[in-house]
């Protein structure tokens, strides 16, 4: 254990230590998924079906740029209207449907990719990625992205982000989504476990600011009463868990992974 007195030593000369952190790290950012989506040589005409598209802008982009026949697929009636919006004004022919990744409307093997962002951690995942090995054909793969817990989260900031940010409790955890898609029949061809990379980029871009982020939860804790009162616990525990959900992977208390399963022949 560190004496106070080394402790105060240490701080007066770790200048290189600091110069040395505050060097880029080249982090990847969000574009790199679509690089490595492409990375896996999908062909014309493939079938690709987005799980949880929102607005549809990542399905209309790989539609548009790999010559796929492409579905768009949402829970929300509200994402759905926008998704058919983004792909009319887009001029990309792509379904849109609304539906959920535990019961997707499509027949058996056949579709040849499925790209699921930001999804898993809200759904049911062992029945979810029995779904997606149904409907994917033999050697057909998913790219999927996921938010999931280190053993850094303690338990209640754990039970914090599930209540506040609708998140099913298993899902958040790698050894359960890995073990859901091996026994769904989902090999696993890739692993990416990004931690705080896709943050560090976005901060470097200046596209997400922690200083922001942190102002507003000091904030919230401090006049926490009256904005329930004025706003409702939901919404303010919405904002709480959303704001948390970027400063947790900075610290390492969450982890952005990226998988490739393979449907197994």
């Amino acid at each position: 254990m560190t004496s106070v007195e080394d402790l105060y030593e240490i701080w007066s000369r770790d200048s290189e230590l600091r110069e040395t952190l505050k060097q880029s790290l080249d982090p990847r950012g969000t574009e790199w998924l679509f690089e490595l989506f492409a990375s896996l040589q999908p062909r014309a005409d493939d079938v690709l079906v987005d799980v949880g598209c929102r607005d549809a802008t990542h399905a209309i982009r790989l539609v548009r740029e790999h010559g796929l026949r492409g579905f768009a697929l949402d829970p929300l009636p509200l994402h759905v209207e926008r998704a058919r919006a983004e792909a009319d004004a887009a001029g990309v022919e792509l379904t849109v449907l609304e539906g959920r990744i535990e019961a997707l409307p499509f027949e058996d093997a056949s579709v040849d990719w499925i790209w699921c962002r930001d999804v898993l951690v809200h759904t049911d995942v062992r029945r979810g990625l029995t779904e997606c090995a149904r409907v994917l054909r033999p050697g057909g793969r998913m790219l999927t992205y996921v938010t999931l817990a280190t053993d850094r989260l303690e338990p209640r900031e754990a039970a914090l982000l599930v209540d506040a940010t609708a998140l099913e409790q298993n899902s958040l955890g790698a050894a359960h989504v890995e073990s859901a898609a091996a026994d769904a029949g989902l090999d696993q061809v890739e692993v990416h476990r990004l931690a705080g990379e896709w943050r560090e980029r976005m901060i470097e871009d200046g596209t997400w600011d922690p200083a922001e982020s942190l102002l507003m939860l000091s904030r919230l804790h401090r006049r926490q009463e009256a904005l329930v009162a004025t706003h409702g616990a939901a919404a303010v525990d919405a904002v709480l868990g959303g704001q948390l959900w970027g400063v947790y992977q900075m610290v390492g208390k969450l982890c952005p992974t990226v998988y490739v399963w393979e449907r197994r022949a």
